[in-house]
């Protein structure tokens, strides 16, 4: 069941469907439901060719359905011209990739402070905030480096402190501890949980069940559709437990 401690809904995918051209036409999304709301730290779950790399085009505002809608803190994307949409895009939605997407030519702290560069804010007070989220994220040591000095590790929490400038509405991590031995990838997933547990909304996109399941909640996707969804589940049980113990509908 959904925490009476979380907030809002801040992102919702209604009845969403994405078909590409072929013969026959490929559906990798067949009719999608879905609300996170913040607070959320969810999983994604799903083998290859489920969708999973659909939806996360879709919840990031990369691309448009082929019908149904995609709303972000109340807002309708199917409203929005590219220009405003891009500009969503950037302020209230994170992302974190497999292969972490730095510039090795530059230092950790502009690497980070990129995130900001089109919000109009100013050089210093990017750094400024580039500096307090390496910090967060376990950096503080490590500010006057370049990516291409650091481990795998270390690199992919530059790229969560990247994701997490400004504070988005919610940060979508595409496979985050897939290019990460097994050590490394419980020191990610403990920091994601950290962050969550400071207030991040975060939805984890990956293959692994085993990763899925150790997060509060689990959507697992097939042939496009949602196969299971761990809060409805308990919210199943919890109205069946009240019913058979005749609490039900007092």
């Amino acid at each position: 069941m959904i925490s009476d401690s979380l907030g809002e809904v801040v992102l919702a995918l209604r009845d969403v469907k994405k078909s590409y051209p072929g013969t026959p036409p490929i559906h990798a999304l067949a009719g999608v439901d879905l609300e996170i709301r913040s607070g959320e730290l969810v999983a994604v779950v799903g083998p290859s060719g489920s969708g999973k790399s659909t939806m996360l085009n879709m919840m990031g505002a990369l691309d448009r359905p082929t019908s149904g809608s995609v709303v972000v803190e109340g807002r309708d994307l199917s409203r929005l011209n590219d220009r405003r949409l891009s500009g969503l895009r950037g302020r209230k939605i994170g992302f974190v990739f497999q292969q972490f997407h730095l510039i090795d030519g530059i230092g950790n702290i502009e690497n980070v402070a990129t995130g900001r560069l089109y919000h109009g804010v100013s050089r210093r007070r990017r750094r400024s905030e580039a500096v307090e989220m390496l910090e967060r994220v376990g950096l503080g040591h490590r500010l006057q480096n370049r990516p291409n000095q650091l481990s795998g590790g270390e690199r992919q929490r530059v790229a969560i402190a990247r994701a997490l400038l400004g504070d988005p509405a919610i940060v979508l991590a595409d496979e985050p501890t897939g290019n990460l031995d097994s050590g490394t990838s419980e020191e990610i997933m403990t920091l994601l949980h950290d962050l969550n547990g400071q207030g991040a909304t975060i939805v984890v996109i990956t293959h692994d069940r085993e990763l899925a399941a150790s997060l509060p909640r689990t959507v697992s996707l097939l042939d496009g559709r949602i196969e299971n969804d761990s809060v409805l589940n308990d919210s199943v049980l919890n109205d069946s437990v009240l019913n058979d113990s005749g609490l039900g509908g007092r």
